[in-house]
């Protein structure tokens, strides 16, 4: 390693963000910028400059030098002294990812090729890098092929944050407290998944939050009264079952 080499962090689940030994650096205030940083990391290959000013720089008066003016704005933010982060030639961009961490790439580390064999520990810290949706806060309107590259990305990790979710709720169901966070978390981004909310319902009731569980329950038949939602009869169902029983909280019982 070269000397006076640190760990670079890079952090795509939420607003973009860059850290340096846990340190955060400051980045460029243009939105561009910040998202060809991005881009060039979750890619993770050499890319053509032609192609770079087509996704982000389709303008006539000269998008090489914009792309330039960019890159050099982020050289001082990344290269270190014997290591140059960011490679580039007259035709190819590339950037150099040894030495560095990107979140949305240790999260899919982490918890391997399966969420069902991982173990809950792995699945409690992927879960914890979230801060947000993917790239939050750098949609550029004007940039077509790069909203839709975003949209694909944007998707598939809300598809794997909810995944890991669902997975946590279901092994936590025995400490509600523990679970709750990941459980409002799921609803959050699911708010017209019934087996959701209603699995919240039964944690926050199975913890003795019965009145935060009765507001959820509203919540959710005001969203499945809406035109075109359909209600499988669990929510009605789930809430009929807390109503029944006292707002003794499970843990409480336990102790006994």
């Amino acid at each position: 390693m070269p000397m006076g080499d640190r760990v670079l962090a890079l952090n795509v689940l939420g607003e973009v963000e860059v850290t340096r030994d846990g340190v955060p650096v400051a980045l460029p205030p243009s939105r561009k910028t910040r998202a060809l940083l991005a881009y060039l990391a979750i890619t993770g290959r050499r890319l053509r400059r032609d192609h770079l000013c087509t996704i982000f720089w389709d303008i006539p008066n000269d998008p090489r030098g914009a792309l330039r003016r960019s890159l050099s704005k982020l050289r001082p933010l990344l290269d270190e002294p014997g290591h140059t982060r960011i490679v580039a030639d007259r035709d190819t961009v590339a950037l150099d990812l040894s030495r560095s961490i990107i979140d949305v790439v240790a999260v899919r580390k982490r918890i391997g090729l399966s969420i069902t064999d991982a173990p809950t520990e792995a699945l409690q810290e992927a879960a914890a890098a979230f801060r947000g949706e993917f790239f939050q806060g750098l949609d550029l309107p004007d940039c077509g092929d790069f909203q839709a590259w975003c949209a694909g990305e944007r998707q598939a990790a809300r598809t794997l944050q909810t995944d890991i979710l669902r997975a946590l709720v279901a092994r936590l169901t025995d400490d509600p407290i523990a679970a709750i966070p990941h459980a409002q978390t799921l609803v959050g981004l699911a708010p017209m998944d019934e087996i959701a909310r209603a699995t919240l319902i039964q944690l926050l009731a199975a913890a003795g939050r019965k009145a935060e569980a009765e507001q959820h329950y509203v919540t959710g038949i005001r969203i499945l009264e809406r035109p075109g939602a359909r209600s499988s009869g669990e929510l009605v169902e789930t809430w009929r079952k807390v109503a029944e029983t006292d707002s003794e909280p499970r843990l409480a019982k336990q102790q006994l």
